[in-house]
């Protein structure tokens, strides 16, 4: 599990030491639909040989070959002969996508702070930085956001571009329609547009870095999953595969539509409210506090009503969407996420005298805390490069 704090002190040290770094940022260069087939195919499924991507994919073996040795001279991946002790004759050379060789950056803006995370192609964090900085300070936010990435660019061979977290509704061509109520005051807009100038990497805006993260890394090519992200409010999302579901108008799977009224939802302001504090949020350090090694009171209380309230939605999901999983992944550490996963209860419309629906897995994201959103991001920059079908 990723679940990054890094203080304000050791941030603005590390952010300094980086001050004279400009590195340019070398970009991945395009990518032919045979070369992203055959690349997602080499980080899906690392110690394949050429023989046997050749013959899973139904591509030449000189196709193959030829891809394959490419990629080698770029760097970005390696072949090595692994012998077992039974074996006779000459192994054959098994590929894998090599550590920091390509990466995306991830960003995440919002009035509890800001993130950025290094993610590589293989699901390795390369690195990130945490600013205890409000985002809706553009003037203060920008200039540390972009030290912060000049830090991290060192970390990878190649860049596939940078994505913005972005806590609203956003159109196909990645246009903002409506911004969560708490966090309109960030300019997301204005730090793209800063972060495309300054260091010349396509930036994008995505508000279903969650799920992408976990078509990326979480799950089998083939699941269907639907990712429940619990953080300034209450989101669903439906992975179907390597494609993210996002309906006609952007407000596909979003879990106030299945059911408007399934109570008090588990999100940050929910619990600042229930615990009486100011403020959106509780906070990292409270949220730790709280949570290790034993639940405070107030807050098991919280995890049993909330965790409750969800069995409602979610047992919608499983009868509509039938997912192969449910995945509870958000802001909350991960002992927090487990309580709520706990007390949901998948059968509440299951019908008497009627065969009940297979049930989804339900579990917690493998990216969870105050760094999901960023880390996550990273993991998006990259589908959108390697894995995402060619428009």
């Amino acid at each position: 599990m990723y679940w990054f704090r890094l203080s304000f002190v050791t941030a603005m040290r590390n952010i300094g030491d980086s001050a004279g770094d400009r590195s340019a940022a070398p970009l991945l260069r395009p990518l032919k639909p045979s070369e992203r087939a055959i690349l997602e195919a080499i980080r899906r499924e690392p110690g394949q040989s050429r023989a046997e991507l050749a013959a899973r994919l139904g591509v030449s073996p000189a196709l193959m070959s030829g891809t394959v040795g490419r990629f080698l001279e770029e760097g970005w991946i390696s072949e090595e002969r692994h012998r077992t002790p039974a074996q006779r004759g000459q192994p054959a050379l098994r590929t894998q996508v090599r550590k920091g060789a390509i990466a995306g950056l991830g960003v995440s803006l919002s009035t509890g702070g800001i993130e950025v995370a290094a993610m590589d192609l293989g699901g390795t964090l390369l690195g990130s930085v945490s600013l205890p900085l409000g985002a809706q300070d553009f003037d203060a936010g920008a200039p540390l956001l972009v030290r912060a990435v000049e830090r991290l660019l060192p970390r990878a061979g190649c860049w596939a571009g940078i994505t913005i977290w972005t806590p609203a509704m956003i159109t196909e061509a990645g246009e903002i329609t409506e911004v969560t109520p708490s966090q309109r005051g960030v300019r997301f807009q204005r730090y793209k547009t800063m972060l495309q100038e300054r260091f010349g990497l396509p930036v994008a805006l995505e508000n279903k870095c969650p799920a992408i993260d976990q078509a990326m890394y979480g799950s089998q090519p083939e699941a269907v999953v639907f990712v429940l992200f619990l953080d300034y409010g209450v989101g669903g999302s439906l992975v179907d595969g390597l494609r993210v579901y996002r309906g006609g108008f952007g407000q596909a799977v979003n879990i106030g539509a299945l059911l408007p009224e399934s109570g008090p939802r588990p999100s940050l302001p929910d619990l600042a409210r229930h615990l009486g504090l100011p403020g959106n949020e509780p906070g990292p350090e409270l949220m730790t506090a709280l949570s290790d090694p034993a639940p405070d009171y107030r807050l098991s209380d919280w995890i049993a009503s909330r965790g409750t309230a969800l069995s409602e939605p979610l047992s919608v999901v499983a009868q509509l969407l039938n997912p192969t999983e449910i995945v509870l992944s958000g802001l909350f550490p991960e002992p927090v996420l487990q309580g709520l996963a706990a007390k949901v209860d998948l059968g509440r419309y299951d019908t008497p005298g009627r065969l009940p629906i297979a049930k989804p897995r339900l579990r917690t994201a493998r990216t969870v805390g105050p760094g999901a959103l960023a880390a996550s991001a990273g993991a998006a920059s990259l589908y959108r490069a390697i894995s995402a079908p060619t428009p």
